[in-house]
């Protein structure tokens, strides 16, 4: 049964409709609405499509260096991208604890100054690691010494030729790191009211966890990046393969040389007797003289061929041709 409304129930659902005033039900849902704040002062300068090109890149860049410094410290090291942010210069600077492992490097083209950033306790423990120490993580963060810093050498090394590999699809530069710096104060790429692009990397050792920072100058991103060509590529994708191209490809795929191998036969010995082998010795085969023989290319059966010569060296005449999965038992 519905509900019987009073009079004044009545005189104030006429009024709000004569006088355009809303519910409370209907102002309380507008007032859930979300609203999102944008900083006209800090406008976001990196648009969806150029920030999911640059977690591509070091997607990639995290994947690479995991497995070298996993086969560098015989350990099993997690690295994965954690964030590719754009804030000021000052804030990247303020966020750096004192004492620090600041590496300072170049790219140079077009010419501009990058950081590396790694937590002083990371960089201690991969050095003791290379030396054959527990590695394990210190507890107090203490400066990084000048022998440590030469032995991390090879390991930033890599990270910089990891940056120049991974970059290579979009721009083709070489990068290095040449200056060591504990206290951010010292180091200053841009100016302070620059944005730069922070690209965070997460590391994980033994359920530890450290991060390790990128830090890209906004103005060299933009130069990069605004490219046409790259442009394209970023809102339209790879274009099809030129028929010049294709046949680039060819050509040089013909030129590949591929190691043919024939296999004469095939026997099982004992251990004993594979130990005791010596020069003369005769070991007697599965097949016979006329029988067809296997013949690989690069680990793969491919032909059957019947065994002769030429001259004065041994030679196969190929028979017939192996195709599908027979091609694959080795």
């Amino acid at each position: 049964m519905s509900k019987v409304l009073s009079q004044e129930e009545i005189d104030a659902l006429l009024t709000s409709v004569v006088t355009g005033k809303e519910s409370e039900s209907e102002t309380l849902e507008k007032s859930q609405k979300k609203v999102l704040l944008y900083d006209f002062r800090r406008p976001n300068l990196i648009s969806k499509e150029q920030m999911r090109l640059l977690e591509n890149i070091h997607e990639g860049l995290a994947r690479k260096f995991g497995v070298f410094l996993s086969a560098q410290l015989r350990m099993i090291v997690d690295m994965h991208l954690l964030a590719v942010d754009q804030i000021m210069y000052s804030e990247f600077v303020m966020s750096i604890t004192s004492p620090g492992a600041i590496y300072v490097g170049s790219i140079d083209n077009p010419y501009s100054q990058i950081i590396l950033e790694i937590n002083p306790q990371l960089v201690i423990m991969v050095v003791e690691k290379l030396f054959g120490g527990k590695g394990d993580f210190i507890s107090s963060n203490r400066p990084v010494s000048i022998i440590e810093r030469k032995i991390m050498k090879r390991v930033v090394d890599r990270i910089a030729e990891e940056i120049s590999q991974n970059w290579a699809s979009v721009k083709d530069f070489k990068c290095s790191f040449t200056r060591f710096e504990s206290n951010p104060e010292f180091v200053q790429i841009v100016s302070t009211s620059e944005p730069v692009i922070v690209v965070s990397i997460e590391i994980n050792i033994r359920g530890r966890t450290s991060i390790m920072n990128i830090c890209y100058p906004y103005i060299w991103i933009s130069d990069v990046i605004s490219n046409p060509e790259i442009q394209e590529r970023i809102l339209f994708g790879a274009q099809k393969m030129s028929k010049d191209e294709k046949n680039l490809i060819e050509m040089n795929m013909e030129l590949i040389p591929v190691e043919l191998r024939a296999v004469l036969g095939k026997s099982f010995i004992p251990v004993k007797d594979f130990i005791n082998l010596k020069v003369g010795d005769v070991i007697r085969l599965n097949t016979k003289t006329n029988s067809k023989i296997s013949i690989y290319a690069n680990n793969r059966r491919l032909f059957n061929a019947m065994l002769g010569s030429k001259g004065e060296n041994y030679a196969f005449k190929i028979v017939s041709a192996i195709k599908g999965e027979e091609g694959n038992e080795n």
